[in-house]
């Protein structure tokens, strides 16, 4: 498997992972053995896509995804919003996402766009058709969206693998798969290597962070375990480091890389 981390190209914005100097984030990733860049974007129509693309080619690492949760976090854009007029902006934003996604030969995330949903049934439907609508846009493009459980206290709907399956089962698009997230799964699933089987034929991406969020390895997560399972199920994603930033950026990330490698 290979191994990406976290990396935001926006200035100001600090994700899960690297933030601050683009370029020398970069830099950083290869240091510590990464493959790819996994990246944390809040204005994906104002980004320069081919100089990100160049830099990050020269480089010699890939773009496996794009995160889209600035999206809802900052601007309060979800497809679960009783508002239509909010989902209308959610599925537009999340098309613009789709066309960056294109121009990086990249996949895009949808986790915390979800949003939160007041009644189940209602949200339910509301995401449904917002995911459904982005699926076409993403096969139109040739991007993937990957549906990425959240754990309860982020978001009250599809909070796991089994879930996911059920919503992409019930749309029937090829363009959507599943990204599943140890740290949400560990809160989650009854067993994380069950449910990753269980989710083998969607299973496209996948999180890597430890119990506590921080660099696996430093919480109580099994990745030896996990790693296993996912070469069983005969995974041939990316694996994207994603990880609060403690003790420091540089520090965790080169832990989690440290760490990741010795299992394999």
């Amino acid at each position: 498997m290979q191994i990406a981390i976290v990396v935001s190209p926006e200035p100001g914005v600090q994700p899960l992972g690297l933030g601050g100097n683009f370029k020398a984030n970069l830099s950083k990733a290869v240091e510590f053995g990464y493959e790819g860049v996994e990246l944390f974007v809040g204005a994906p129509h104002r980004l320069d896509a081919k100089k990100v693309k160049e830099l990050v080619k020269a480089h010699s690492l890939q773009i496996p995804a794009v995160g889209t949760g600035l999206t809802y976090t900052r601007h309060g854009l979800s497809f679960t919003s009783p508002d239509r007029r909010i989902r209308e902006k959610a599925v537009e934003r999340v098309r613009d996402y789709i066309k960056l996604g294109n121009q990086l030969g990249s996949n895009v995330i949808i986790g915390s766009i979800k949003g939160r949903c007041e009644k189940r049934e209602d949200g339910w439907a509301n995401l449904r058709d917002c995911v459904m609508r982005s699926a076409r846009v993403a096969s139109d493009h040739g991007v993937h969206l990957l549906i990425e459980p959240l754990n309860r206290y982020e978001s009250n709907i599809i909070n796991t693998l089994r879930e996911a399956l059920e919503l992409i089962e019930s749309i029937g698009s090829e363009s959507i798969k599943i990204l599943g997230d140890t740290f949400h799964m560990n809160i989650e699933e009854r067993s994380l290597c069950e449910s990753l089987r269980e989710a083998k034929k969607y299973l496209y991406h996948v999180h890597l962070a430890d119990s506590n969020r921080q660099a696996p390895g430093q919480g109580h997560l099994d990745f030896r375990k996990i790693l296993d399972t996912l070469g069983e199920i005969g995974f041939k994603g990316f694996g994207t480091v994603e990880i609060l930033p403690l003790p420091d950026q540089y520090t965790a990330a080169k832990l989690a890389a440290e760490h990741l490698r010795s299992l394999t």
